[in-house]
């Protein structure tokens, strides 16, 4: 399977499913949604703060019901971290020395979370001096070599990531870059020797984020993630459920394209001694060829995902069409709908511990425009909006509206 003449672009793959910029804005847009479900009537958070990984994993473990929102805690990162730019890319990188405050409990919540020995890691930061000024000037490097090297991948990856972090080398355990699924937006690597290093994290790290947002805005994996099914790599000992299996298939699939771009402009010797790159599209291809075998578990857009970056065939069998049962049907009053200029797409949300939130595609708008309006029955609709007002009800996001049922079933209820 890794011997095809021509893979496709992975921005291209990205961008059928969901362009850069509209990818960010329904990302933005869940997370302000969420906020705004846990503190009704605060001032809507924008900018930076929908990007800030330590405010996205409050209103992440909010949203998960375990933990309660704090609108008061003080996450703002605009002190503490210095913006690096290639060309139009930022990275925003912890410089100043309050980035250890602010980051410990993130860099202990992450270390428990990965089962490692001894202490958590630290950031290195101005205070460090030399040390850090080093590794500053060799991210700097990275970034501009990314760019260099290889500009649509690197600005289809990094607009996904929020902060980056350098670990001092003396705590980092031998880590050469992570991000964390809790944390989404947050990169970490150990201090770099070299810049190519540096520009491989940024690919790797950053095709992890961007993944990250596709999967909370889109259908990828459900909430009952087959936990039997898992992958063990031949190049290691580790064993992944299906959506770490996944994740990894995607970074590998950018990684294996950015080595191709290396390779184009000669300078594949300047790779470190642990880079990924020449294995990368060997690996996709492993992990790509498990998760055919169980592609069943996977959701619709997850499946073409998959199917697109290995060129396997995407028309796959339609689902037979849903139906909504006899009677009109209304939009649940307490929902909260958000639609996407972009993409047309709408974000419902209803309160509660916790509150959900429910992704529909754009030809769902004219299906929620007429239940908010007025009752609707199935009778009304044509056959798309019916799988449209099907899902709703299936979701519970529609119910009947009384005395609207068929005239047999009515005659049950109420004898």
């Amino acid at each position: 399977m890794n011997h095809r003449p021509v893979w496709p672009d992975a921005t291209a793959v990205h961008a059928a499913l969901a362009p850069t910029d509209a990818l960010l804005a329904e990302r933005r847009a869940l997370y302000q949604m969420g906020a705004e479900l846990f503190v009704p009537g605060q001032e809507k958070p924008v900018g930076e703060r929908l990007d800030n990984p330590l405010f996205r994993f409050r209103v992440g473990e909010a949203l998960a019901g375990r933990a309660s929102f704090d609108p008061t805690v003080e996450d703002d990162l605009d002190d503490v971290v210095t913006d690096l730019w290639s060309g139009p890319l930022r990275l925003r990188v912890a410089t100043d020395a309050k980035a250890r405050d602010l980051l410990g409990e993130v860099l202990r919540i992450i270390h428990a979370l990965s089962v490692s020995q001894g202490p958590p890691p630290r950031p290195l930061t101005e205070a460090d001096g030399a040390p850090f000024d080093e590794a500053l000037l060799m991210v700097t490097a990275g970034l501009m070599t990314a760019h260099r090297v290889s500009p649509r991948l690197a600005a289809d990856l990094l607009p996904h990531t929020g902060l980056l972090v350098v670990l001092d080398p003396a705590t980092s355990g031998g880590l050469i870059s992570a991000s964390s699924r809790f944390f989404p937006g947050l990169i970490l690597i150990d201090a770099p020797k070299n810049p190519f290093d540096v520009a491989e994290a940024l690919i790797h790290e950053g095709a992890h984020q961007k993944f990250f947002d596709l999967a909370i805005t889109h259908d990828f994996l459900g909430a009952d993630i087959a936990e039997d099914r898992r992958f063990s790599p031949s190049w290691s000992g580790a064993d992944w459920p299906l959506d770490q299996a996944i994740a990894a298939f995607h970074a590998y699939a950018c990684l294996a394209q950015f080595a191709e771009d290396v390779a184009r402009v000669g300078e594949t010797g300047s790779l470190g001694p642990n880079s990924l790159l020449p294995s990368a599209r060997e690996r996709e291809a492993e992990i790509g060829a498990w998760l055919l075998d169980v592609e069943e578990t996977l959701e619709a857009d997850a499946r073409w995902f998959l199917r697109t970056f290995l060129q396997e065939d995407t028309d796959l069998p339609e689902p037979e069409s849903a139906t909504a049962p006899e009677g009109r049907y209304a939009l649940d009053p307490l929902l909260r709908v958000t639609r996407m200029a972009s993409t047309g797409r709408i974000l419902l949300a209803r309160p509660g511990s916790p509150p959900e939130l429910h992704w529909l595609a754009s030809g769902a708008t004219d299906v929620v425009d007429r239940l908010t309006a007025a009752p609707v029955s199935a009778a009304e609709l044509e056959p798309a909006q019916v799988a449209a007002l099907a899902a709703l009800v299936d979701r519970s996001l529609a119910y009947p509206v009384p005395g609207s049922a068929p005239d047999g079933l009515q005659a049950d209820v109420d004898a």
